[in-house]
């Protein structure tokens, strides 16, 4: 396949990456078909052909002036009652985008992308119209996230420090509260042994870490590591960790809990982040979250993270304005038909389009809602159906005064309603701290039960009640969380214990006109650059398919 030879072929490549004039990061071996370079820029590539030649031997997605365009608001139409297309492409988040931007640059014109939404973007949404626009999804880009640099490049969006260093954190656990330099030594501290050094926020995530064989971030898929696809608690178990480690690996755990996630999947994204943090020769350790954490900068170059200035939703639009009038907005599919020799696609709005090639660049979430006939069969229609989803609900505000002079560390993880405060670094030219209350998987169910003012209102109420300096001193302006908006259903994907054997490689085979990307269907990538990654294989599928 010709994705799998890409891969393979750039491996050997020896790297130094340079993103503009600045350099972004050392030579990198044999993890080079992660990363772009930034200094080779390609000549426009005129066909279909030319497309598939340049990905076998290049490491990333085509860069330079055939996708260059001015940013700006993108240009919607509505559908004709019944459309023929080459290529239909369902959702406009940074997948679908970017599926729909190469295969327009390999010369296939004749495509349109459905949104089921009223806007573009998927989860990357910035919320400019609350105080201190907000991040509701997307945010972090990384050193070596190639692909997304290099979109920022052509589409002239400025890089900037992410501004969301954490001050540091403290505990309160079982109603008492320990700071992070005390914690190790606490009595409130129930772990044992080399346990009782690891903060209760990041238990899961570290203890996890300790049994973490993978070398590259695409190892999960190998069957030799099938014995890591299980749940969180099992593997702690397993290596006779406490009864204490357990509980709070449990509140702690980057899925849901301790039960409900693979941590083959969860430790993939180590292996990333790890390419990442080194990417720049930055200490491992340093991107550990949320302890103060510093954003490293490497001279001039980008920071270890960063956002793009001004929200990172201004990528979608301007990759929505660059393919212009073929990305309708309020087009929520009902059916997928494939039992001819073109897909017949239609939407609740009662428009219809047939296509050669199908992509679904939705999130499973969305996609069982949608009618597919035939239906898929065996280890695919398993993960179309029960592939898991996290549930984060985060809510923002101004810390109008600071409250810390009673001796708890400004930022603080606790075992009750409000599971993590992050009070924020003051950005230049703020005159007042952030704040984001952080809640993941059973903590964030339980406050999405209450319409938004009822769940801001329980939740400044439970902080004051732990921490009375806080009372008076927090404005709340917002709170969002994906399992909430009804087209995507959850923050993310989360392979239950598992699915990874069960179906990590089978879920993304073409099934007969139809194929699939997503951040869900990422191989070797995380975040906004493993969405990007998931079009840039689909268009590539779909490139060997179309006349």
């Amino acid at each position: 396949m010709v994705v799998r030879a890409h891969y393979a072929a750039v491996r050997a490549i020896p790297v130094v990456q340079r993103f503009g004039d600045r350099k972004v990061g050392p030579q990198l071996g044999n993890i080079a078909h992660l990363i772009l370079l930034f200094n080779w820029r390609l000549p426009l590539l005129t066909s279909r052909r030319q497309i598939l030649a340049g990905f076998a031997g290049l490491p990333l997605a085509l860069s330079g002036h055939a996708l260059r365009a001015e940013t700006g608001g993108a240009v919607f139409k509505s559908a004709l009652a019944s459309e023929p297309r080459k290529v239909v492409i369902i959702g406009a988040g940074l997948a679908g985008l970017q599926a729909a931007l190469l295969l327009k640059q390999a010369g296939i014109d004749d495509i349109v992308v459905l949104e089921g939404s009223k806007r573009i973007g998927g989860r990357v949404f910035t919320a400019d119209w609350l105080e201190n626009a907000p991040e509701f999804g997307a945010s972090q880009i990384g050193r070596s996230y190639a692909r997304v640099l290099d979109l920022c490049n052509q589409f002239n969006l400025k890089l900037i420090p992410e501004d969301r260093n954490l001050l540091t954190m403290a505990s309160h656990i079982r109603g008492q509260w320990v700071n992070a330099a005390d914690w190790a030594n606490s009595p409130v501290n129930k772990m044992v042994g080399e346990e009782r050094s690891i903060q209760p926020a990041l238990t899961g995530s570290q203890l996890m870490g300790r049994y973490n064989r993978l070398k590259d971030p695409v190892d999960w898929l190998d069957p030799a590591f099938a014995d890591l696809d299980v749940s969180l608690e099992q593997l702690l178990k397993r290596h006779g960790h406490s009864a204490e480690a357990l509980h709070l690996a449990n509140l702690s755990s980057t899925g849901n809990d301790a039960l409900s996630a693979s941590c083959l999947s969860m430790m993939q994204e180590q292996a990333r982040a790890r390419i990442d943090a080194r990417f720049g020769n930055i200490e491992l350790g340093k991107e550990q979250r949320p302890y103060g954490f510093d954003n490293v900068r490497n001279g001039t170059g980008l920071a270890l993270i960063n956002n793009i200035e001004g929200g990172c939703e201004r990528l979608p639009k301007a990759m929505a304005s660059a393919l212009g009038d073929i990305v309708r907005t309020g087009k929520t599919v009902g059916s997928i038909d494939m039992t001819g020799t073109r897909a017949v696609i239609n939407c609740l709005d009662g428009s219809s389009f047939t296509a050669d090639r199908v992509i679904s660049a939705i999130p499973f979430t969305s996609l069982r809602k949608i009618a597919i006939n035939p239906l898929p069969e065996g280890a695919q229609a398993e993960a179309i159906s029960y592939l898991g989803y996290a549930h984060t609900t985060r809510a923002f505000g101004t810390i109008v005064e600071p409250f810390w002079d009673d001796g708890i560390d400004p930022s603080f993880y606790s075992d009750g309603l409000v599971k993590m405060f992050w009070a924020l670094q003051r950005r230049n030219g703020d005159s007042h701290h952030r704040f984001m209350v952080v809640m993941t998987g059973a903590a964030a169910s339980r406050i999405d039960q209450f319409a938004p003012d009822e769940a801001l209102a329980m939740i400044e109420a439970e902080i004051a009640r732990i921490r009375p300096s806080t009372r008076g001193k927090l404005r709340f302006s917002g709170i969002f969380g994906w399992q909430n908006v009804g087209l995507i259903g959850g923050c993310r994907h989360m392979f239950a214990p598992g699915q990874v054997t069960r179906f990590g490689n089978a879920m993304i085979e073409p099934f007969r006109q139809l194929h699939f990307a997503g951040e869900h269907t990422r191989r070797a990538d995380f975040g906004m650059e493993a969405a990007l990654e998931s079009g840039e294989r689909a268009a590539i599928e779909v490139m060997e398919k179309v006349a």
